[in-house]
């Protein structure tokens, strides 16, 4: 009797501690799942607030100049990256795996979405699809102009492209739903936010994604513009005087160097290159034509320029020169030298709104000769002779009269 006793003893004991096991265990599985709700739920935050960029970027795009939509697009693409990977270090166990399948499928396919939505945009406001001159549809059609046949397949495939974009972005949707349902009510799912980045459904059908590329294609200030400018010459020894004016100026030997902001460039500039200048000398604001800056007796001129990126587009190989040429017209003694020296470096590439300060090889000069010194910035093959008129597609040329003076 005693024997039945204590089984039935150990018996009730034991259950108590499987029940006692069991909803520890139940315990921790909620706490766990609160926790990760919790964790997750700045991720989500993050990913709802890339889609106010999306938006911008299609209601508004026709509103920006060419280098703000590639930021914003430069953004989005970047942050939806980010905010993956953001998830992929969470530290904090899902629930269950197909919740966290669930998650990555909505982040992965929204940053899909952002590719999409970006390479639709480039094609639409490249040289292939850009027209400033018609709005009209892609095939054309009564009252519209026809495009040419490479504008109208390149917009045409821009359209597709954003068609697809909208419906990857739904299909993100559709998954975060499925990821708060799949959360077990104890989690607190109710606590996890909206996130919503298919709306206005209509912009993303295929009429309004024609339209929407016709305006992108069409909208001056989205396309492509590359643009070099000279922004500064500088030279060394400095100028003296400049005469030829209707007052001769005499500028001061201790002017310094005019040194403007400048951005680093891709790749590395020439050993003879610098982006700074030490010595003393002068920037050179282009005197009028007939004028004529007059330098110390001197042996070599050394020529420095700031050059810069005034277009929308990064510009890449991109070369600097300078030559200076006996100028006859000049009241300047014949020389038995060779008529005209000139140097060339390469610069390399440049983002939009940068700049670059270029320290040019020393130039052979004559004492009591007269020059015209040619400062130019091109693209394209390393000039090997003096160039002395406008360098093809994007550049710009500047004459300066100088003599050198007798010793």
């Amino acid at each position: 009797m005693v024997a039945i006793a204590a089984a039935v003893v150990l018996a009730v004991v034991v259950a108590q501690v499987a029940a006692d096991v069991v909803d520890s265990g139940a315990r921790a599985s909620r706490v766990a799942a609160r926790s990760y709700v919790t964790e997750v739920i700045p991720v989500i935050d993050v990913s709802t607030t890339l889609a106010s960029t999306v938006h911008l970027v299609r209601e508004d795009a026709t509103s920006l100049d060419r280098t703000a939509l590639e930021a914003d697009l430069g953004d989005l693409v970047t942050g939806t990256s980010d905010n993956l990977t953001q998830l992929e270090f969470l530290g904090v166990p899902a629930p269950s795996p197909r919740s966290e399948d669930l998650l990555r499928a909505v982040l992965a396919t929204r940053a899909l979405a952002a590719r999409t939505l970006s390479g639709a945009i480039a094609l639409a406001i490249g040289p292939e699809a850009f027209s400033a001159s018609s709005t009209g549809s892609l095939a054309g059609g009564s009252g519209s102009p026809t495009l040419p046949s490479l504008v109208a397949s390149t917009r045409a495939r821009a359209a597709k492209l954003v068609v697809r974009a909208g419906l990857e972005m739904a299909t993100s949707d559709r998954d975060y739903s499925g990821f708060v349902s799949s959360l077990p009510p104890a989690s607190g799912r109710h606590r996890l936010p909206s996130s919503r980045w298919f709306t206005h459904s209509a912009l993303w059908a295929e009429a309004s994604a024609t339209s929407w590329v016709a305006q992108l294609s069409s909208t001056p200030a989205l396309e492509i513009r590359y643009d070099l400018s000279i922004v500064a010459v500088t030279v060394q020894p400095p100028v003296v005087r400049i005469i030829g004016l209707p007052t001769t100026t005499t500028l001061a030997t201790t002017t310094p160097t005019t040194t403007l902001p400048t951005a680093p460039v891709t790749g590395t500039l020439p050993s003879s290159t610098s982006t700074s200048t030490t010595s003393t000398s002068t920037t050179l604001q282009l005197p009028p034509p007939g004028s004529t800056s007059v330098l110390p007796p001197t042996h070599q001129l050394s020529v420095v320029l700031v050059v810069a990126n005034s277009g929308n587009d990064q510009i890449s190989g991109i070369w600097v020169a300078a030559s200076v040429v006996p100028d006859p017209s000049a009241d300047g003694r014949p020389t038995s030298r060779p008529p005209t020296r000139s140097t060339a470096l390469r610069v390399g590439l440049l983002q939009p709104g940068t700049s670059v300060e270029v320290n040019l090889p020393p130039l052979g000069v004559v004492e009591g000769d007269a020059y015209k010194l040619w400062v130019s910035v091109g693209t394209g093959s390393l000039p090997r002779a003096p160039v002395t008129s406008l360098p093809e597609g994007a550049g710009q040329i500047d004459e300066v009269k100088v003599k050198v003076a007798s010793g």
